[in-house]
């Protein structure tokens, strides 16, 4: 699988802030970077589960902590239908 990597400076103190655990903060950053592109309908949610390296339960419940909601449309379903066909 190709992939983009992707490095930044956070701050600790701008990383404490914003809730982040220092030891797991680059895990975090990336159910965040997930969370936000599918709430801004830039991911599907399977798109989002997959970069998160999340269940949908554990996406489900970070969504329902941020008061983000699932959205379940016709290509989720379909990318789902997909993934079951190979298990």
């Amino acid at each position: 699988m190709n992939a983009l990597h992707i490095e930044f400076d956070l701050p600790s103190l701008l990383a404490t802030q914003a809730g982040f655990n220092c030891e797991n903060a680059t895990v975090e950053v990336r159910r965040m970077l997930a969370l936000f592109l599918y709430e801004h309908q830039r991911l599907s949610l399977g798109k989002a589960l997959e970069m998160a390296e999340i269940s949908y339960w554990e996406f489900a419940e970070l969504n329902r902590q941020l008061g983000i909601p699932i959205r379940y449309s016709q290509q989720d379903l379909e990318e789902d239908m997909n993934r079951l066909a190979y298990v």
